[in-house]
């Protein structure tokens, strides 16, 4: 079976139009703003350069 992934509620205090904006990427992708989130936060954390960014 699948992989089950633990979550853990955070709370962040960030400025509001940085939150705004946000909000407006997340409905614009019709995403839920945590959704959002998570996934550039993703990208950030496990953005790896490989072989074909290195060249």
């Amino acid at each position: 079976m699948g992989t089950t992934i633990v979550r853990r509620p955070a709370s962040f205090r960030l400025r509001a139009d940085l939150l705004e904006g946000l909000k407006r990427n997340a409905a614009r992708e019709n995403r839920t703003l945590n959704n959002y989130v998570e996934s550039v936060l993703l990208g950030v954390v496990y953005d790896e350069a490989n072989e074909e960014t290195l060249g």
